[in-house]
This record gives C-alpha cells, sequence and structure tokens, in this order.
C-alpha cells in the first residue's frame, strides 16, 4: 500500500501519477474535510478569496499539459501585471530594471549603485541588526544584494522588502532560495529603465494561468476528481517508521510500503517515532515565517488592472497586495474588486492581528485603493501558519539529515513545506509526479504494489521511545 498524507497540490499528483499509471494500491488522507491544502478558495457575500495569491506559472511542457488536461478552456492565459509601489509613486516589476517614474535623486543612487557594483567593490553596511538568536551565513544574501544591485536598490527596494517578506532580516538569509526568482539585470537595462517606461514583462513570470470562475480551487477540484478516491476529516497523528504504520485521530491505521507525506516538516518530524536524537535536533533548527492575511470585497475598483503590487517601505506593514479580479473578473461584482493585503510575521516578530487590520486597511486608504471604509462589502481574514522557510545558516545541513532520516524509511516528504523549501505550485505538481515515478520504480509493476494493508479500527497507538 502507499499512503499519502496531505491533499494539496503535491499529494493529490502523486495519487494522480499513480492511478493514471494503472496503481490502485494508492490511499490519499486529508485532514481538512475538503482537498486542496493552500490552493483553496472561499466566497463571501459575492466576492471570491483565494489563500492569498495562487497565480499559476508553468514551465515545463508537461504540465501545461496537464493543466490543458484539468480545465482546458477554462484555464486562460493572463499577462501578468505587477508593480512596485514606493515614494508615493508604481513603478513596474522588478524593481531594478524599473526605476523609471521615481523621484530623480533615487533614480540616481539607483544608477550610481549599480554601476558602483559592476565596477568596484561595494561595502557592505555592518550596522547592529538584531538577528533573535539566528546565526550569520558567510555568505548571506544581504551581501549578495549590495554586491549584484548596489546600495541604491539595497536601501529603496531589496532590503526593505525582503526584511517584510521573511519577517528575518537579510543579513541572517542565504542566498540558496534564490534560483530563478531574482531575475538578472544587464547594465543596459538598468539605464533604460530608467530613462523610459518598459511594459516589456521580464522576469519568471511574465505571464500566468488562471481558472476563470471558482479561484484557484478550480484547478484543486479538477485535480481531486482524478485523484481520489480520497479519505477527508483523517488527521495523521503518528507514524511508525518501523512497523511502517500511520495512525490516525480517528483511532484507524494504515500499513505502508511507502508513504508520501506533504505535511509541514516540522508537522512530520513530531509524528515520528522512534525517532534518533539526531533528527529531532534537526528539526528543532528549522525556522519558518507565518502570513497574516485581509481579504476585502470592494465596492469599488481603483487597483486599475494590477494583479499584485510589492510594497517594500517599512511605513506599511504589508508586503504585497493583490487584487484577484483582476485576474479573473467572476472573483467580484461588476465595478468592484477582491483585493488583498499579506504580512508575515513569526515567533521573532509576533503580530497583533486586530492592530495588523486596522493598519493594513489604513495603508489601503493612503496609497488610494479605499477612499472610506464603507467601500468594504466584504472581509475574510486568514491566518496560514506555515508561509514562507527561513533560508538560514541551519537550513540546509537540518534538511539534509531529515531526509537521510526519511528515505531510509520509504518515506518521501515532498511539496514546499514537505521539502521545506521555497517553490511554486508547478513545484508542487512535478514533485507530485516525481514521487509517484520513482515509488513505481522501485515496487515493479504498478499491479505488484501489495493492498493487504487497508485502514483498519485500533485504539492503540506507537509508543514514543526515541533509537
Amino acid at each position: 500500500m502507499i499512503v499519502i498524507l496531505g491533499a494539496g497540490l503535491a499529494g493529490l499528483s502523486t495519487a494522480y501519477h499513480l492511478r493514471r499509471a494503472g496503481c490502485r494500491a494508492a490511499a490519499l488522507y486529508e485532514r481538512e474535510e475538503r482537498p486542496g491544502g493552500l490552493c483553496r478558495s472561499e466566497a463571501h457575500d459575492g466576492f471570491t478569496f483565494d489563500y492569498t495569491g495562487h497565480f499559476l506559472h508553468l514551465r515545463t511542457p508537461e504540465m501545461n499539459r496537464l493543466a490543458a488536461r484539468l480545465l482546458g478552456h477554462e484555464l486562460a492565459q493572463v499577462v501578468r501585471s505587477s508593480w512596485i509601489h514606493s515614494h508615493g509613486v508604481y513603478t513596474r516589476y522588478p524593481f531594478q530594471t524599473n526605476s523609471y517614474g521615481l523621484p530623480v535623486p533615487v533614480v540616481k543612487e539607483i544608477l550610481l549603485g549599480y554601476i558602483q557594483a559592476r565596477y568596484e567593490k561595494v561595502a557592505v553596511p555592518r550596522d547592529p541588526v538584531d538577528g533573535q538568536g539566528l546565526a550569520e551565513p558567510e555568505a548571506s544574501f544581504e551581501r549578495w544584494i549590495y554586491e549584484t544591485f548596489g546600495p541604491g536598490i539595497a536601501k529603496h527596494f531589496m532590503m526593505p522588502y525582503n526584511d517584510k517578506l521573511w519577517a528575518v532580516p537579510p543579513r541572517f538569509l542565504t542566498t540558496e532560495w534564490m534560483g530563478r526568482y531574482v531575475p538578472p539585470a544587464p547594465l543596459e537595462q538598468v539605464i533604460e529603465g530608467a530613462l523610459t517606461d518598459q511594459a516589456a514583462g521580464v522576469g519568471y513570470n511574465a505571464f500566468f494561468r488562471y481558472p476563470r470562475q471558482g479561484g484557484i480551487e478550480a484547478l484543486t477540484r479538477a485535480l481531486a476528481r482524478r485523484a481520489g478516491p480520497i479519505r477527508l476529516g483523517m488527521e495523521a497523528t503518528a507514524v511508525d517508521v518501523r512497523r511502517r504504520r500511520v495512525y490516525f485521530a480517528d483511532g484507524s491505521v494504515a500499513d505502508y510500503e511507502a508513504l508520501v507525506s506533504t505535511l509541514p516538516l516540522p508537522e512530520l518530524v513530531a509524528r515520528l517515532t522512534p525517532l534518533p536524537d539526531s533528527v529531532a535536533e534537526a528539526a528543532a533548527q528549522l525556522r519558518w515565517s507565518s502570513v497574516f492575511a485581509v481579504n476585502l470585497g470592494l465596492r469599488t475598483d481603483r487597483t486599475e488592472g494590477r494583479h499584485w503590487v510589492y510594497v517594500p517601505e517599512p511605513r506599511y506593514n504589508f508586503y504585497r497586495l493583490g487584487c484577484f479580479s483582476n485576474a479573473a473578473p467572476a472573483m467580484a461584482p461588476r465595478r468592484g474588486a477582491a483585493a488583498w493585503v499579506e504580512m508575515s510575521y513569526n515567533q521573532r516578530r509576533p503580530l497583533d492581528r486586530a492592530a495588523a487590520r486596522r493598519q493594513a486597511i489604513d495603508g489601503l486608504a493612503e496609497i488610494g485603493l479605499l477612499r472610506s471604509r464603507r467601500e468594504i462589502e466584504a472581509e475574510w481574514l486568514l491566518d496560514i501558519p506555515y508561509a514562507y522557510v527561513t533560508y538560514d545558516a541551519n537550513h540546509r545541513r537540518a534538511t539534509q539529515t531529515i531526509r537521510r532520516f526519511l528515505e531510509r524509511h520509504a518515506i518521501h516528504s515532498i511539496g514546499r513545506y514537505g521539502r521545506w523549501e521555497y517553490s511554486s505550485m508547478e513545484d508542487a505538481l512535478l514533485q507530485g509526479k516525481s514521487a509517484a515515478d520513482h515509488i513505481l520504480g522501485r515496487s515493479g509493476e504498478p499491479q505488484t504494489v501489495s493492498s493487504k494493508s487497508q485502514p483498519t479500527n485500533s485504539k492503540q497507538g506507537p509508543k514514543r521511545t526515541r533509537q
């Protein structure tokens, strides 16, 4: 039996590709009462909101074919409209190649700083920064920012924005997460972007796919129909790695030959028994930030077609705002807007939700998206406990230690939080397919995977021991 924990995109993709290959010896369990994980949507008073921005950026032909198979013409291709709001104006994304429209002194700082970074050694400021106990890595994200973009771009965007996003000073982050997410900036393009308004999309996400109706959950519903059956309301409480058995809150158990987990890595490790001290210690080093989102249904749309806007200035408590109904008009009534703002927090930077909500609404009013609170026709407050993995000095070593232990016990931990990484929806789908391929390759033909261990009722859970 192949047991899959979690019916988010990664778990659904695993089940889908197993069943598509002819494997019937797989069981998919989900704690919530409906599948989708964070790729779900909620309707409130005529407005529909996703669990913050979930715009589908597809790079591979394989995942483009899957998306077309799932939704067909209901999946629209949308040209990205992404911006930065700073110094009282909107400039295009990415910041480093779109300083046109900013105050002249700011543009001067950006250009001179970038030229300095290209041809001179840039001094990285060593002002005291509170890392709240985090160790500074040898090659920090902060150093990379200054040496790549110079002090102007660092000051006006990269440093304040990333500090708000990760809720960790960039001095205490590594560069391991970046990959395609920070686009390169040739000097010629930086200069041209300071002199003219460049409308052409730049970056990994110049366009995206999005369902015409129902929000991003339309994608997960279509995938769930092909991945099922799904056992809903089933919370895994313990995993006995020696007996290869999962225990559930309702008292049932499921034995497995291979286990696919999409649980956040700290949550998975907390359920494992017996657990070596080295793995427990590695899990204790994992850090992350959470997100508090304020979703608002606005009577009047003043977003001017923008899909999302990065907000680097510390005067605003949110790092990003966006509008779902600019991607799909059906997400809001005519002339209205389904908008959201996001704020990161963690144990080192706690959040007062009531105060954060008030500050977010005040910020939207200051930016000009809201003229009166009477324009708010719907509201949905969302808390996402696991949002951004902290790539600190311990991240690589800790995740490698945990992953080696899991692999020895036929456990595949996948997805953004299962792999404990910064990745996209497409990555989750691809990881699900890779997990299915790997399992089937190790198990031989799909029909040979044993189906002897269907869930049974047993009130006796495993003993928590260490080895």
